[in-house]
């Protein structure tokens, strides 16, 4: 077994703190939401601090002039990043329809999620009930579209669940 080598200085941030800081600096001046559609969107996003770990979903609802209409963030508990994901889908669904956004286009950077939307449920029992539930949500809608677009266009749903993970 070879000795450890001594940290580097500077190296005592935690992992997580780290890829903050470079997602942080990768993204300085990027758009925080997709251009202006025509239709009200909502931007969805989950994340945990470790698979499972302590969890946040986020979602921002969009006019169709692409101006805020409304956001909502929650610490969800101990879940799965894949789980979370879900969860802020059908978060950004609840909130565009308290708002009465219809049609709606759904926005996530999960391509997971997205494909199990637009094709068959997950195998997993918990996805797949989440699957269920964001579909049933779906119904109440004139018009659901599901799309997946790039982290780095997800900015403004992306940086709520950052602050409820990382702030505390």
């Amino acid at each position: 077994m070879s000795p450890r080598r001594a940290r580097r200085k500077g190296g005592t941030l935690k992992d997580g703190e780290r890829r903050q800081l470079a997602r942080a600096s990768r993204h300085a001046g990027t758009p925080s939401a997709p251009a202006p559609r025509g239709t009200a969107f909502v931007l969805c996003d989950g994340g945990s601090r470790g698979n499972p770990g302590p969890s946040a979903i986020a979602a921002v609802l969009l006019g169709p002039d692409g101006s805020e209409v409304a956001s909502a963030v929650e610490a969800i508990g101990r879940a799965t990043a894949a789980a979370a994901e879900y969860r802020a889908i059908l978060l950004g669904l609840e909130l565009a329809g308290a708002h009465n956004a219809d049609p709606l286009e759904v926005c996530s950077d999960s391509r997971l999620a997205i494909a199990a939307l637009e094709e068959a449920a997950p195998v997993d029992k918990e996805l797949a009930a989440l699957v269920r539930d964001i579909r049933a949500t779906a119904r109440r809608f004139e018009a659901v579209r599901w799309r997946w677009h790039p982290r780095a266009d997800n900015e403004a749903a992306d940086a709520l669940v950052r602050d409820a993970l990382w702030s505390s």
